[in-house]
Formats: C-alpha cells, sequence, structure tokens
C-alpha cells in the first residue's frame, strides 16, 4: 500500500507541473532575500551558443509571494558581470527582481545599492544579454 501511494502522489505532482496549474512556489509569510558583496566579483557569463542564467535577491518562474517581501543586493567595491559572447550566446542575469509570473499580495520593496561598484551587461557579437535590476519583468524567456 505504501507503494501505490507513493507512486500516486508522484503522479499528482508530476500532472500538476505538466498541466501548469497554480504557483510552484508560495511564500505565506514576511520574505527578506539579500545579497551582499563586499570587494567581491560576480559573474555570469555564456559563450559560443551557451545560455547562462544568475539571480541574485531574486525570484523566478512560478511563484506566490502573499506578504511583505524585502528583495536587496547591496554592493561595496565590488564587480557584478552579465556577459554573453560568441555565436548565440545568451546570458541573463536578475538582481533584486521578479522574472516570470510572480504574483505580488503584499507590500514589495526591491532595492540594488552599489558604492565604488560596476555593474555591467555586455553582449557580443551575434549575441544576447539580458539583465534586470530592481525590476518586474513576465518575460522569462525573453533573453
Amino acid at each position: 500500500m505504501k507503494k501505490f501511494a507513493v507512486i500516486s502522489l508522484s503522479l499528482v505532482a508530476a500532472s500538476a507541473f505538466a498541466t501548469g496549474y497554480g504557483p510552484y512556489v508560495s511564500i505565506e509569510a514576511p520574505s527578506v532575500q539579500i545579497t551582499a558583496l563586499t570587494s567581491t566579483a560576480v559573474a555570469n557569463e555564456a559563450t559560443s551558443g551557451g545560455e547562462a542564467r544568475q539571480n541574485l535577491a531574486s525570484n523566478t518562474g512560478n511563484v506566490a509571494i502573499e506578504k511583505a517581501s524585502l528583495q536587496a543586493v547591496a554592493a561595496s567595491s565590488s564587480l557584478i558581470l552579465n556577459k554573453a559572447d560568441g555565436y548565440n550566446a545568451q546570458a541573463t542575469q536578475s538582481l533584486a527582481s521578479n522574472v516570470g509570473n510572480v504574483g505580488v499580495e503584499g507590500l514589495q520593496v526591491q532595492l540594488v545599492a552599489a558604492s565604488n561598484s560596476a555593474i555591467m551587461n555586455v553582449a557580443g557579437s551575434n549575441s544576447k544579454a539580458v539583465q534586470n535590476v530592481s525590476t518586474n519583468n513576465g518575460c522569462q524567456a525573453c533573453n
């Protein structure tokens, strides 16, 4: 009987993902996401047909935020780089952002603060780099 229950539960979970119903992540309490960088380099790079995605203090995909939410990235003397270089390379980087099907029901604060730092987005020939900084972007596949 235990095997049947596990298999049934697996099938229900798989069908929920396959049909796209409901949020995959539901945040029902106040949420705090903070990334703090000091004298640090954070690099997201895709080359020649590759794809790279990086999220700092961000929500992506199907997420329901039902209470107050704080998303913050603080950088001091740091480099935050998003780079796509080479044919068909695609790089996406999100800082304190909501990307995709993210529903926000409560107070939302999104903050990126940088001091003596560089936040760079670079696309080479025949490539695409997308960077979200303290934004809401409904298109997760737009890179």
